[in-house]
């Protein structure tokens, strides 16, 4: 989703996008110092300007380490000839703390003379809301909004502008004056558009340095922002990987403790999304998952509302702020617009118990996984299937799966499904959903609970195995709409293996057909098989290969026994993941949400598709799901 020419930091639910240069640049619509799903300042160039002239400044480097973004740019030479003296170096950095960021700007004298220079900032703001980006996708019409600049005797800059919401929101500029001299003293000029301009006359000694620097304080939770634990015993091939998705885990947490799904768009909460990481991290790390189930169990759904979707006991798809929202020009405040959360989240509480055995957990979720039971029971279908509708309103959803685009879903033929539709993932979260609590239910002394999981199981299994296989293809069919099969092969079906459905012998023919070459490529298994009519490799659901999505079939394929399948899965995504962050693009965080469904076009095997997030919490999780799923590296 990001240019290569940009770059960034990321920590805390705040987020820094610069320019190939370093500079938060007006002109390219990405950059932007982002908070609480508000891009607050959309412009922070740094310069530095000298008495004989401007200065052309060329990049030596830049590198983000998660929370900060350091570009490195030295001066053209004094004259024509090779090793000529480039007389300065200039260092951009932008470092986030809990409170914001704090942006440096440092000259180098690199000659034998002292020099003269002017360091400068131009400060501008923004305060639109995420969703107004055009850069960004469906990008809504922009909202005007009046922002003023104020500077008072304490060096404190403040921005302020009322959002469409009527609220106030607030952003201040803390200036560190150096105050040994009057050379490091920092001017403020506010222009009639409320821009500001920073200068500072500074001298600097041969072979020494001068800075500037001040802080930005954005809105936002300060709270200390939990890390994650991969510490465990890992292969050592793969140790610095894991340390890599480790690191990007880290730089997506939110104070809330669970990871944003991915920058820079969706740096918020997402169920589905963080539910799948916990079960990712199971084997390493059970808090990521008990602060997901805590967090969510918070927002579990209490009333029945068609503009959010929300339903008694359902867990939430999405949860934003900002003024569109607060003002109802969105709906993700939360929006409930899925139908997998729920049955996730009872089973990932189910996992965690388990792997963590912590009575106390069981004790403090147990209420919030039977309200999420009993919406399992209340929405099943005459099959036990869980069936969803598009959401009719104009910021829904069209499909409330994990593939949730408008045109994630096919018949063969290109017909779109019509009708309610009953996903093959979806039914397999909900039976194991069911199996896992039905003990946990008998243990609290739910005996009626526990029988009703049972029965609903049993009904689930069946209706399943008549309904879904797809003889001709040898494999299940994706999904059923309100009238029949539809009988694409693709990888939803994976999801349902782990869930815990389908019969041995059809999952081994299955597992056959998802492995030829028409679904595998290089880096894993394709979203829609290569045959089908609608088989797009550039498309974002129909033909990608997403590494959450594989991490799930490799987990489901060692689950169900085929160690074989879960080995070729797990390693050639560990590979492109390995490449993604190792090959070609050393210097972001990596582990972007989907590659291309191209195999082999260049030597590493993977292309990262244009409308990928990087990172995305479920592939950096991905990589410790392999880890998991395969047969000689497990934890």
């Amino acid at each position: 989703m990001l240019p290569d020419n940009c770059m960034l930091a990321l920590h805390g639910g705040k987020q820094v996008v610069v320019d190939k240069h370093g500079d938060v640049a007006t002109e390219n619509d990405h950059c932007g110092i982002y908070s609480t799903d508000h891009r607050f300042l959309r412009g922070i160039d740094l310069t530095v300007r000298q008495t004989d002239g401007e200065i052309q400044w060329e990049r030596l480097g830049r590198e983000s380490d998660g929370d900060s973004v350091t570009t490195v740019l030295t001066s053209s030479t004094a004259g024509p000839g090779r090793g000529d003296v480039r007389a300065w170096s200039l260092t951009r950095k932008f470092s986030i703390d809990p409170d914001g960021v704090t942006v440096t700007l440092t000259i180098h004298n690199n000659t034998n003379e002292p020099r003269e220079c002017e360091l400068q900032a131009s400060i501008v703001p923004g305060f639109n809301h995420i969703f107004e980006i055009e850069s960004f996708f469906s990008a809504r019409d922009a909202r005007e909004r009046t922002v003023s600049a104020t500077y008072s005797s304490d060096d404190t800059i403040q921005f302020s502008a009322e959002g469409v919401d009527d609220a106030e929101r607030h952003v201040a500029i803390e200036l560190t004056q150096d105050g040994s001299s009057d050379d490091s003293i920092i001017s403020v000029e506010i222009g009639d558009d409320s821009t500001v301009a920073l200068t500072s006359d500074r001298t600097v000694s041969p072979g020494e340095s001068e800075t500037m620097e001040f802080s930005v304080s954005l809105p936002g939770d300060a709270s200390e922002v939990p890390s994650v634990d991969t510490s465990s015993a890992i292969d050592p091939r793969y140790r610095s990987l894991a340390d890599a998705a480790t690191e990007a885990l880290d730089a997506l947490m939110l104070p809330e403790g669970v990871p944003a799904a991915g920058a820079p768009r969706f740096v918020a909460p997402f169920g589905r999304d963080s539910l799948i990481v916990g079960f990712q991290l199971l084997e390493f790390d059970t808090n990521v998952a008990e602060r997901t189930l805590r967090f969510l169990a918070a927002e579990q759904g209490t009333d029945d509302e068609y503009e959010t979707l929300e339903e008694s006991g359902k867990i939430l798809h999405e949860n934003r702020t900002g003024d569109l929202v607060e003002a109802d020009i969105s709906l993700r405040r939360p929006y409930y617009g899925n139908i997998d959360s729920t049955s996730l989240f009872v089973s990932l509480y189910a996992d965690t118990v388990a792997e963590s055995e912590s009575k106390t957990l069981e004790d403090d979720l147990y209420d919030a996984a039977t309200d999420a039971v009993e919406w399992i029971l209340d929405n099943a279908d005459e099959d036990g299937f869980l069936r969803y509708s598009s959401h009719d309103h104009p910021y829904g959803l069209n499909h409330l799966g994990w593939k949730d685009s408008s045109e994630a879903l096919s018949h063969p033929d290109g017909r779109e499904p019509t009708g309610r539709i009953a996903l093959s993932e979806v039914q397999g979260y909900s039976y194991r959903a069911l199996q896992q609590f039905e003990p946990i239910a008998r243990e609290h002394g739910d005996e009626a609970l526990a029988d009703a999981c049972n029965s609903l199981a049993e009904k689930l299994f069946d209706s399943f195995e008549e309904q879904f296989w797809v003889a001709d293809e040898g494999c299940y069919a994706l999904a059923l709409d309100g009238s029949e099969q539809i009988p694409s092969v693709a990888t939803n079906q994976t999801h349902a293996f782990w869930g815990g459905l389908g019969t041995d012998e059809r999952i081994e023919s299955a597992v056959e057909r998802l492995l030829e070459a028409d679904v595998l490529t290089s880096s894993g298994l394709r979203t829609f098989a290569g045959d089908h009519p609608a088989f797009d490799p550039l498309s974002y659901h129909r033909g990608s290969v997403w590494p959450h999505d594989n991490s799930m079939a490799a987990l489901g394929f060692a689950e169900r026994g085929f160690d074989h399948a879960a080995k070729i899965i797990a390693e050639r995504n560990l590979q492109a993941l390995e490449d993604s962050v190792t090959r070609g693009r050393p210097s972001r965080l990596g582990f972007p949400e989907l590659f291309t469904g191209l195999d082999e076009t260049i030597s590493n095997g993977y292309l990262v598709h244009p409308d990928s997030c990087e990172p995305a919490a479920w592939a950096a999780g991905s990589v410790f799901g392999f880890l998991s799923a395969h047969p000689e590296l497990g934890p």
